[in-house]
């Protein structure tokens, strides 16, 4: 079955401010983070990028100023301004893979593939279980590889760890086919084991090769 078969599987969507309602990523004033998301949730992209600017004269030195404007940003259609604002981000916070997760999102949306893989394949070294990123770089492998790059992605895996070439079928394959997160949970686990080099190394195959 292809990636591409799936309805609307071509674009994958930006992590919301703080997941959701959730607690957002890294401590800030409370009525800072209200204001935002209740911004957000009535899509208000203009009230929303205002406050972030605000937010960052009062507090430049706090990463969610920022990843409030990328948001905004990449929702008015400004992509350019919208990096700007997640790589200020993620100068402030380089383990923030929600920024890294949207960062890529916009890379890839700007005809810079590579690049796009390379911030998500940063946000799984971060955090193996952040399923999103997975998502984003299984999905545009595929589109920038097509089914015959999976497989010769594959091929070279198994010929060199057998267990690195199961982790990218069930995570950017598989999941990136379902988008079921019990279809992630044992590949996590065993990419949780890996060794760094092992890591680097189902990496650098698929995204160096």
């Amino acid at each position: 079955m292809l990636l591409a078969s799936l309805p609307g599987a071509v674009r994958a969507g930006a992590q919301t401010f703080g997941l959701d309602g959730q607690p957002a990523p890294k401590a800030a004033r409370a009525d800072w983070v209200v204001q935002a998301r209740g911004l957000e949730q009535r899509a208000d992209w203009p009230g929303l990028l205002a406050l972030g600017q605000a937010w960052a004269r009062t507090e430049a030195d706090n990463p969610l100023a920022w990843f409030v404007q990328g948001r905004a940003w990449s929702a008015l259609g400004r992509p350019t301004e919208a990096i700007a604002a997640y790589e200020r981000n993620l100068r402030l916070a380089p383990d923030d893979v929600q920024a890294r997760n949207n960062l890529g999102s916009l890379l890839r949306d700007s005809g810079r593939p590579r690049e796009a893989m390379r911030a998500w394949r940063a946000a799984v070294e971060i955090d193996p279980g952040y399923l999103p990123a997975w998502h984003n770089l299984g999905l545009t492998f595929y589109l920038t590889r097509g089914q015959a790059g999976v497989s010769q992605a594959l091929d070279r895996l198994r010929a060199t760890d057998p267990a690195l070439a199961e982790v990218w079928r069930r995570l950017a394959v598989e999941y990136s086919l379902t988008r079921d997160p019990r279809v992630a949970d044992e590949a996590v686990r065993v990419l949780r084991g890996l060794s760094e080099p092992a890591r680097a190394r189902l990496f650098d195959i698929l995204l160096d090769g």
